[in-house]
């Protein structure tokens, strides 16, 4: 079995970024949220990168970005 085992995945299209939402599990069943950013660059490949967040940082990471939010 895959150590990191996925829980849910959502792939968001946005223009020319593409964001993908990806809740694993792993060996000791803590969850963790990947968001990974794609985009296209000019040789054609795609540059990634992601961002890990973990199960006992989510509330405080949610709130913050929360509060970002409203300020858009």
């Amino acid at each position: 079995m895959d150590e990191k085992m996925s829980i849910f995945k959502r792939m968001v299209r946005a223009g020319k970024r593409t964001y993908f939402f990806d809740v694993r599990s792993a060996k000791n069943s803590k969850k963790f949220l990947i968001i990974s950013e794609s985009t296209p660059s000019t040789d054609g490949k795609f540059n990634r990168s992601s961002l890990l967040i973990f199960q006992e940082d989510m509330e405080s990471f949610f709130i913050a970005l929360s509060e970002a939010k409203e300020l858009l």
